[in-house]
C-alpha cells in the first residue's frame, strides 16, 4: 500500500480539510491519490484557480491528494489518477492535523524516532490497467530535528515485511501556509 494514506484528523473532524486545486497540463509526472503536492505560485487563466504540482524532498508541501476530479472532457472516467502532460483537478488534503500512514525508505524508522522530522522519497505514480498508484514514501535517511523538513513521525506501524517501523504515521510540519516546527 504505497503513497500517504489518510487516517484521520485530530483537529477538523473525521474528514480533515479538502480544497480544489488546479493542474497544469505542464506537469511532467502522473499524479495519483496519495501523492504529496505543492502550490506552485501560479494558477489558471480561466478560473483564477491556485496549481498545484507533485513535491520534491526538501521543500515545503502544500497537502496529500485525496481525490483526482474525473475528465469529463476527456471522457476518461476509468483512468484513477492524472497522466502527465494533461490538465487537471485534484482535492488536496490540506489540514495540518491531518494524519496518514505512509511507508519508510531506508528505514525502518526506531521508537526513538517517533517525534522526529522527515523528508519525502518523491517518486512518480504508476499506472497499471487504469489504476494509478502513488509511489511516494518518506525518508528514513536524514531523520532530524529539522525544521523544514516537511512531515513529522507521530508513530510507528507494521510494514508488508512484518518489521515495526518500516510504515509509520506522519502529520504535516513544514508547509506552504504554516512555517514547520522543530522535531523533539
Amino acid at each position: 500500500m504505497a503513497g500517504f494514506w489518510f487516517r484521520g484528523s485530530v483537529g477538523y473532524g473525521p474528514d480533515g480539510k479538502l480544497q480544489r486545486y488546479d493542474v497544469a497540463a505542464s506537469h511532467t509526472t502522473r499524479l495519483a491519490i496519495g501523492d504529496v503536492v505543492t502550490i506552485n505560485g501560479t494558477a489558471t487563466a480561466a478560473t483564477g484557480v491556485a496549481q498545484v504540482d507533485a513535491s520534491t524532498a526538501a521543500q515545503a508541501v502544500t497537502g496529500v491528494i485525496s481525490g483526482i476530479v474525473p475528465g469529463f472532457a476527456t471522457e476518461n472516467l476509468t483512468d484513477t489518477g492524472l497522466a502527465a502532460l494533461t490538465a487537471g483537478s485534484v482535492l488536496v488534503q490540506i489540514d495540518p492535523r491531518a494524519e496518514y500512514e505512509v511507508d519508510v525508505a531506508n528505514g525502518p524508522l526506531l521508537v526513538a524516532d517517533v517525534g522526529l522530522n522527515v523528508d519525502l522519497v518523491a517518486t512518480a505514480a504508476t499506472a497499471t490497467a487504469g489504476y494509478t498508484q502513488s509511489n511516494m514514501t518518506v525518508n528514513a535517511t536524514g531523520k532530524a530535528t529539522t525544521v523544514t523538513l516537511p512531515f513529522r513521525v507521530i508513530g510507528l506501524t507494521v510494514g508488508a515485511d512484518g518489521v515495526l517501523g518500516s510504515r509509520c504515521m506522519v502529520r504535516l510540519n513544514n508547509t506552504t501556509t504554516i512555517a514547520g516546527a522543530t522535531g523533539i
